[in-house]
């Protein structure tokens, strides 16, 4: 039996799974998309590691590391949740430029005055691309973060602050909603033609595809996501990408990914994001 998430049900074979998720293909997006998603509750949790040093590619300026910030990763690309949802580099881009200055920065996901972290006027929010052995994780390869920029003196909450300065392990997630998603299937079935180019396309870029048990036959490759309100520090978030980023080298230029100077191979090989549909 093949157990199938997106539609809470199971299947006998490969064959009527693709069926349904042919058929249901526009339903299960629409779904997606309606929703406003938390990323501590899409997946297994994995602890986030400091940074050693930042080395990044594919940047639109640089930005020098200040000590008297926090720079938290709240999201990361490339790694497939439990929901077989696979962000793309680049779906924070329009969300950075719509969003700034009206995010929080929260506790557990609760929009609460004594939960609050960080006011919005005090968020800066860009993208940056940097290895996964920069979070901790032995992938090969980059990904692109999600950061909260914020200064040290604008933390009100003193528990978070506590935590923070202590550099215990911390998790982030982020609250967002899905605006371009596509589906990945491996049919060869004529009509699953255009799916099975996405996933022939996409594929590969998954980081941790030795963490599931079974095959990865299907995945939604999430192209364009919208950060709601709010991210949260939490115990437990969905995958190892999030969590403080601690800066040694404080020369070393942190730079924003939504520019395109020098793409790194991985990038250069990956531009078809943009003609995918």
């Amino acid at each position: 039996m093949i157990v199938c998430k997106s539609l809470n049900k199971e299947f006998n074979s490969k064959e009527e799974l693709f069926k349904a998720l042919r058929e249901n293909h526009d339903a299960i997006v629409g779904a997606k998309k309606a929703q406003i998603l938390k990323s501590c509750e899409k997946g297994s949790s994995i602890t986030a590691k400091p940074l050693d040093s930042l080395k990044l590619g594919s940047q639109i300026k640089e930005i020098n590391v200040d000590s008297n910030y926090y720079y938290i990763a709240v999201n990361s690309t490339k790694i497939l949740d439990g929901h077989l949802d696979l962000h793309l580099d680049g779906l924070w881009k329009k969300s950075v430029k719509e969003q700034q200055g009206k995010v929080y920065l929260v506790s557990d996901h609760k929009l609460e005055l004594d939960k609050t972290i960080a006011k919005k006027e005090h968020v800066e929010i860009f993208t940056a691309i940097v290895p996964f052995a920069m979070i901790g994780k032995s992938y090969p390869g980059d990904t692109e973060i999600l950061i909260y920029k914020i200064k040290k003196d604008k933390v009100i909450n003193p528990v978070a602050k506590a935590w923070l300065d202590s550099g215990d392990e911390i998790e982030a997630s982020v609250r967002m909603q899905y605006i371009d998603i596509i589906f990945a299937m491996d049919s060869n079935l004529k009509e699953d033609v255009k799916f099975k180019k996405n996933y022939d396309d996409l594929y590969s870029l998954i980081a941790n595809k030795d963490e599931f048990e079974n095959d990865i036959i299907y995945f939604w490759g999430i192209k364009q996501a919208r950060n709601v309100y709010e991210s949260s520090l939490v115990l437990f978030g969905s995958n190892s990408g999030t969590g403080q980023l601690f800066e040694n080298n404080k020369d070393q230029p942190l730079k924003d990914a939504d520019k395109t100077i020098e793409p790194s191979k991985d990038t250069q090989q990956k531009e078809f994001y943009r003609n995918l549909n």
